[in-house]
């Protein structure tokens, strides 16, 4: 089930990075390109971190469940990556914000 819950979280949040970086793009569109580099590879590291520290996380609160409070390894899979999702979810979000506010202090 660890595995099952870092594959899910993971995936799932560099799936909304994905989708959240053409949106970063639109964002960005009146920039020049040495002014949104910055921007984009803070977005970029920032994401890619971001699915693997919610994948790790999701880990160990699902071994944690499962053993500590003896929940139904599903259930707490279930739980876990939902948790983890939307916190990868809302990381990513303030990783746009913040990859725009860079890009306009760079101008």
């Amino acid at each position: 089930m660890k595995i099952a819950t870092f594959l899910i979280t993971a995936l799932a949040n560099a799936g909304i990075s994905f989708v959240m970086f053409f949106m970063l793009l639109l964002a960005m569109n009146g920039f020049h390109e040495s002014d949104a580099t910055p921007g984009l590879l803070l977005y970029i590291v920032w994401g890619l971190l971001s699915a693997v520290i919610t994948g790790v996380l999701g880990i160990l609160l699902v071994n944690y469940l499962a053993v500590k409070k003896s929940l139904n390894k599903i259930a707490a899979t279930a739980i876990c990556s939902l948790i983890f999702i939307i916190v990868g979810g809302v990381s990513v979000a303030v990783s746009f914000f913040a990859a725009v506010l860079l890009a306009s202090a760079m101008r």
